[in-house]
């Protein structure tokens, strides 16, 4: 069953689908069979597959339930439209005069609001995405997903913001982020102009966790020109391989800038420890280097240092 809408007034144009129905999965309970085969350009040969279900063997039984699923499913979209004009003038002048006047000026009008929504139902999972970009004081975009699942691993929601400020300047700010029960992670940016500076910042951490690998990782990075050009960077990671390695990885980088010279610093440290075979291991490394450039010098420096040990074997 499906039905479709759509208007168009003087306050909006909008548009409905929706379509709900049954998808039957009759064919996965159909069992295959799959010969021997050899691999091209080898000896070896795939074993006999004989009356496989998938339905049956892979748990889409236990998963599904059945095979007849009823399914939901909406998509709208809306625009409101805004009743501002902007006025584009059509300046002529007069044959015998040159006087300059605007008799026949354009309007057109302002950006509104544009919304989408989207959703779809099942036995098995939900999905919902809304979407929305709105013409205010600020131009705003807006966009936000999730389902709900049986399974929680097919859960997740993402959701993302951008707004874009006009008031002394602009300013673009950006967040996103993401949780799902592998999965979270986190972004947020801005970047300002006005007529005497120019500043940036953004924010990035994610953390993973799945059976084999817990991680989490961090990013920021700053830019300004206020007094000079400077840009500054760090970079933090942390890793367990199932506590078979576990580690740290920081790095910081600096710069500064300006028509009389360069300089950038960076910096790098980390650590490694873990066991194989019951011998345990650890090592460490270290690294800074510098560079300054003028007109009339070149200086650098390097350093490197490290370390390891395993048990029983060296130190």
């Amino acid at each position: 069953h499906q039905n479709f809408s759509a208007g168009n007034n003087e306050n909006s144009i909008e548009a409905h689908i929706g379509i709900n129905g049954e998808a039957n999965l009759d064919f996965l309970n159909i069992p295959l069979t799959i010969p021997e085969m050899t691999l091209p350009y080898t000896t070896l040969t795939t074993p006999q597959v004989k009356d496989f279900s998938l339905w049956e063997k892979t748990g889409l039984k236990d998963f599904l339930k059945t095979t007849k699923q009823s399914f939901d499913l909406s998509v709208k979209a809306q625009y409101k439209k805004n009743k501002d004009k902007h006025i584009i003038p059509t300046p002529f002048y007069a044959k015998d005069f040159q006087v300059l006047s605007t008799p026949n000026d354009i309007f057109i009008p302002a950006m509104g609001n544009i919304t989408y929504d989207f959703s779809f139902k099942s036995g098995i999972i939900t999905l919902n995405t809304n979407v929305g970009l709105y013409n205010q004081s600020d131009i705003v975009a807006y966009f936000l997903s999730s389902s709900s699942s049986v399974t929680d691993a097919l859960q997740y929601k993402l959701e993302g913001t951008s707004s874009l400020t006009r008031k002394r300047g602009l300013k673009l700010a950006t967040a996103l982020s993401l949780s799902n029960k592998f999965v979270e992670g986190n972004h947020d940016g801005t970047i300002s102009l006005t007529k005497k500076n120019m500043e940036a910042s953004v924010t990035t951490s994610a953390e993973v966790q799945i059976p084999i690998l817990r991680m989490k990782f961090k990013q920021e990075l700053n830019g300004n020109t206020k007094s000079k050009p400077t840009v500054s960077s760090t970079i933090e990671l942390m890793y367990d391989l199932n506590s078979t390695a576990t580690g740290t990885i920081n790095h910081k980088l600096n710069l500064e800038s300006l028509t009389s010279y360069f300089y950038i610093e960076s910096s790098t440290k980390g650590d490694i420890k873990g066991s194989v075979l019951s011998i345990e291991y650890s090592g460490t490394i270290a690294s800074e280097a510098s560079t300054y450039l003028n007109s009339k010098s070149t200086r650098s420096s390097v350093k490197l240092q490290g370390a390891s040990k395993v048990d029983g074997i060296w130190n």
